[in-house]
């Protein structure tokens, strides 16, 4: 393996790593999960926890789908006479490089990809002891691009893509949000939000298309603060593939 720090100039930083081990990053704790949802995990790996406020942004990031917790797996089951000798339960990252910066005109980049390998299922023949293998997670590409405009008074607009590929004819997923927050010259009012969109393609040979938006307005300063809020999901939305998500 190999890990590359490099400063391209005042602004911008790139990380790379090749065939990281994580072996030595702290384990899970084991979690009883009696709820209808995936729990959510902590991050312990450096690479994706050091220089990663930018791809934050949007809440449509969850870095522990990259390797540790794939998003897609076939089941399958041995044959009469068949046992299961290796099915690997993570897939192993080949590549991962993130570059992040802010320009001194306050527009923020942040670009990550990362590549984990194909993996396969081993099924031995108890008789025979002949070996065959079944694909179980496909070749995938994760991408994230964040720009984010930081203006006067506290305020910002910020366009996040992410961007799951699969190799051969498993499906793929894209998810866009554009969000704004602004704040008054004396950051006493505030309003933001977001509009999504999310697609999931080549699942059962069509294109899934979902909408999400959030809007917020409030007073943040003073005696007397409130803040209220619409969120609305329809039932197509799906940011899961590279996020976190947990309505339909």
């Amino acid at each position: 393996g190999m890990d590359v720090k490099y400063g391209i100039n005042q602004a911008f930083t790139l990380d790379m790593t090749l065939i990281p081990d994580f072996g030595q990053v702290q384990s899970d704790n084991r979690v009883l999960n009696l709820g209808p949802f995936e729990q959510r995990f902590n991050e312990n790996r450096a690479f994706f926890t050091e220089g990663t406020e930018l791809f934050n942004k949007g809440n449509l990031f969850y870095s522990r789908r990259i390797g540790l917790e794939p998003t897609y797996k076939n089941w399958l089951s041995p044959r009469p006479n068949e046992t299961i000798s290796d099915d690997p339960v993570q897939a192993k990252i080949l590549n991962a490089t993130k570059v992040s910066g802010r320009t001194q005109k306050g527009l923020g980049v942040g670009i990550l990809n990362a590549i984990s390998r194909r993996e396969y299922t081993t099924f031995r023949d108890k008789t025979s002891n002949v070996a065959r293998k079944e694909e179980t997670m496909p070749l995938t590409n994760y991408n994230i691009l964040v720009l984010d405009q930081t203006l006067k008074h506290n305020s910002s607009i910020s366009l996040v893509n992410t961007n799951v590929w699969r190799s051969g004819n498993e499906y793929d997923a894209n998810v866009t949000s554009a969000l704004f927050d602004f704040n008054d010259k004396k950051n006493t009012w505030n309003i933001g939000g977001n509009i999504s969109f999310s697609n999931i393609i080549g699942q059962n040979g069509k294109t899934i298309t979902g909408y999400a938006h959030s809007i917020y307005f409030g007073k943040t300063s003073g005696r007397f603060n409130f803040n209220v809020w619409q969120d609305l999901y329809n039932d197509k939305y799906d940011k899961s593939d590279m996020g976190y998500f947990t309505n339909n």
